[in-house]
């Protein structure tokens, strides 16, 4: 797998890709993004399930190797929660297909045994890099910084009128959790989703 290359990529490019990504694919710029008719409508990728995909391999969805689709966990899309995992998985997985065409066009697999044969024979470098840049893509996707930063200053407005200034003062992220719940619902992500973006952006602590 010395032959696996990764682009390197930094933030601002992956922002910028996800985000003209969103523009693109979800122009009704609502919330939470319904990432099954972006992937199932508008990049015309089918979804075929597997049950007990991530009990016997740790993983909720993965791009299939000739792009056509993903498969994903049947008990994941199942659950009627918006907080569960599912919906950035398949941002990550999107993120995979705009982000990795190169690298998937020198894989091949047909199961979910040669995926994961596939990942820990890739290169430790390479694979950090695919993983991080997808994560990346899918965080910035669902959770636009612009309206993320709208929730934030509502956040800042809540903590001052509760008289809780210097306690953000001193520990910021110990106030952070509490904050944290509405922007969750909204995006449909999790809380850890949403604690990830907040530092990313650099949005967190809020001036008071």
């Amino acid at each position: 797998m010395e032959y696996i290359k990764c682009e390197r990529l930094d933030a601002t490019d992956l922002w910028r890709i996800a985000d003209e990504a969103r523009v693109e694919y979800w122009p009704e710029n609502t919330f939470p993004i319904d990432m099954e008719k972006i992937l199932e409508i508008k990049l015309q990728l089918n979804i075929d399930f597997i049950h007990e995909l991530k009990s016997n391999f740790d993983i909720i969805a993965f791009l299939k190797n000739d792009m056509s689709g993903i498969f994903i966990d049947h008990t994941y899309y199942m659950k009627d929660n918006l907080s569960n995992p599912l919906r950035f998985a398949l941002a990550h997985e999107m993120g995979h297909y705009i982000l990795h065409r190169d690298i998937y066009s020198k894989i091949t697999f047909n199961s979910p045994q040669d995926w994961q044969d596939f990942t820990i024979s890739m290169p430790e470098s390479e694979y950090s890099a695919f993983e991080c840049q997808a994560n990346e893509f899918a965080g910035r996707f669902l959770v636009p910084r612009d309206i993320l930063k709208q929730h934030i200053k509502e956040a800042a407005r809540t903590i001052e009128s509760a008289n809780l200034k210097e306690f953000l003062k001193r520990n910021p992220y110990m106030v952070l959790p509490r904050v944290t719940p509405p922007m969750r619902r909204y995006f449909g992500v999790s809380d850890e989703v949403i604690e990830k973006r907040v530092q990313r952006e650099k949005l967190w602590p809020p001036r008071l």
